[in-house]
Formats: C-alpha cells, structure tokens, sequence
C-alpha cells in the first residue's frame, strides 16, 4: 500500500510554509506541503524528515512533530495519508528541489484558502484536517 508523510510548517510569527509544484509529472502548478512518499522498510515521520530536507532543505526536530492524521478516507486509491506539524522558533531556510517552483510563507487564512482550491487529495485533505482544529 503506497503511503505518503507531510508536514505543516508554521514559523514564530505564525505563517504557514507553502510550496508550489513545479510543472511536476502529477498536479503541475498546484499548493503542496513538504513531504512525500514513504519508502520500503521506513516509518512515517523517518520518510516525512527526509523528504522535508530533500525537497525544502529544512533539518526538523523530530521531538517538535506532532501528528496531525493518519487515515485512508480522503484518497481515491486507498493511500495512507501521514500528516504532521511542527512550529518552529526560526523561519528556516528554504532550499527548494526540482519538485517545486516557489515557495512563500503565508497566514493561516491564505494557506487554508490554497489548499481548499487544490487539484491533488492530499491537500484537500490537509484542508478538511486543519479546519477541524
């Protein structure tokens, strides 16, 4: 079963870290969180921290994570979905990969407003995860 671990990265002055796909092979030009794919004999947020320093280049604190969802119910193809957050003291650096064409730290009204409108479920779902709170 495919699995996939991302996270919310909120800074000290409360702005959410949102990246823009690139003209990526799935969901072109649409909002995403750092994160990805859970490979074969890795652990959620062991895939999550890697994927975050890969894509973004942002060393996180595995103690700061917290665990946001794990479920099925939003994915068309029975994907586990793996959401986390952290808030972080310092605005990190951002190192985006070739996944990504930008990246903006935005309020959590903005953020929300982006990944209501997205094409990919997963982000959708973060939508549906972070407005219960």
């Amino acid at each position: 079963m495919k699995q996939v671990a991302k996270i919310v990265i909120v800074d000290e002055n409360d702005r959410y870290l949102l990246l823009k796909r690139s003209n990526h092979p799935r969901f072109p030009n649409d909002p995403d969180l750092p994160g990805g794919t859970i490979e074969a004999g890795e652990g959620p947020v062991r895939a999550m921290l890697r994927e975050v320093t890969e894509e973004a280049g942002i060393v996180l604190d595995p103690k700061a994570v917290a665990e946001k969802y794990v479920g099925q119910e939003f994915s068309a193809r029975h994907t586990m979905y793996h959401l986390y957050e952290t808030h972080v003291q310092r605005r990190p650096d951002v190192i985006i990969s070739w996944e990504h064409a930008s990246y903006a730290w935005v309020s959590r009204q903005e953020f929300l407003e982006q990944v209501s409108n997205a094409v990919d479920n997963y982000m959708r779902m973060v939508y549906q995860v972070m407005t219960r709170d």
